[in-house]
């Protein structure tokens, strides 16, 4: 009797041991993450959208400010750069050079008088000019007061002079059209302050120390 029972057990646990081992795995039958689509939400698209009309909300006036200004940055850099050639080239050739702008064309020059200017030390190095982007050819017809141009330069179109302030001299007064400002073989300059607007009504304010010949620069609102 025993003996029977205890075969009877085994015959049993082999049966549930079969039956166990065919029933499939309940995670194999679960999808695998690799197998899911991958992909956005709407609500994600729309957050998205919200965040990047909101950056360029941000960022527009920025760089609409920037290119505003930027034809009287270069303007201004034009300036300088001649004032700072004009006061070493006067130091180093001992003679007095002038820079003008002609307030009809925007055209900027630098140069001695025709009949001081000496050809054998007033002879300037082309690729210099180049390198300080100063064309070579377009001059204007326009009056020049007797000054050579040496070194001549366009301003941006759009541009305008409202104010121009120095101590004026008889010379000035007879070119009206002009804004001349003579460096001398000392290092120093005519003092100037001027004043430049474009056509959206945006100015710069230029001035000069007539000692050190530097010119700073600033917006006005």
């Amino acid at each position: 009797m025993m003996k029977w029972m205890v075969g009877w057990m085994n015959k049993w646990k082999q049966t549930a041991l079969f039956h166990r081992s065919s029933v499939p795995d309940a995670s194999a039958l679960q999808p695998s993450s690799t197998s899911k689509k991958c992909g956005f939400t709407l609500v994600e698209v729309i957050l998205v959208a919200v965040v990047i009309t909101i950056i360029s909300g941000i960022a527009f006036p920025y760089f609409a400010g920037s290119y505003k200004g930027n034809k009287l940055r270069t303007t201004a850099r034009t300036i300088t750069r001649m004032a700072r050639f004009a006061r070493s080239m006067a130091i180093m050739r001992e003679e007095q050079l002038t820079v003008a702008l002609n307030r009809d064309t925007m055209e900027i020059y630098m140069g001695g008088y025709l009949q001081q200017t000496n050809a054998a030390d007033g002879e300037l190095d082309q690729d210099v000019l180049s390198r300080l982007g100063y064309v070579d050819g377009g001059e204007s017809d326009s009056d020049t007061a007797g000054i050579d141009k040496e070194v001549h330069k366009f301003l941006p179109d759009g541009l305008e002079v409202t104010v121009f302030e120095k101590d004026w001299t008889d010379e000035d007064l007879l070119h009206e059209n002009l804004y001349m400002i003579r460096f001398y073989p000392n290092g120093q300059c005519d003092w100037f302050e001027m004043e430049i607007e474009d056509n959206r009504g945006v100015r710069i304010h230029l001035e000069n120390d007539p000692i050190s010949g530097k010119i700073k620069s600033e917006f006005l609102q």
